[in-house]
């Protein structure tokens, strides 16, 4: 979606909405400050700055389940 330019603005911030939207409906939230840099990632990646490992690499470090949603109110971050 970064890279795809799907629209004529607004092809980075579509990119980031869908990936929260697809970690949240998984059950799962992004451990992050309000104010986290985001758009520095997003923009790194859309210009080759981040590769895909590094990038999985950053998800890893802060996805964590969310306990709304799961019954068994364990919270973990990914291995």
């Amino acid at each position: 979606m970064v890279n795809n330019h799907g629209f004529v603005d607004g092809n980075k911030r579509t990119a980031w909405l869908l990936v929260e939207l697809l970690i949240n409906r998984s059950g799962y939230a992004l451990a992050i400050e309000d104010d986290a840099p985001i758009d520095d990632l997003v923009v790194s990646v859309a210009t080759g700055e981040t590769g895909f490992d590094a990038l999985c690499a950053w998800f890893r470090a802060r996805i964590v389940r969310d306990d709304r949603l799961r019954p068994d109110n364990t919270s973990s971050a990914i291995a």
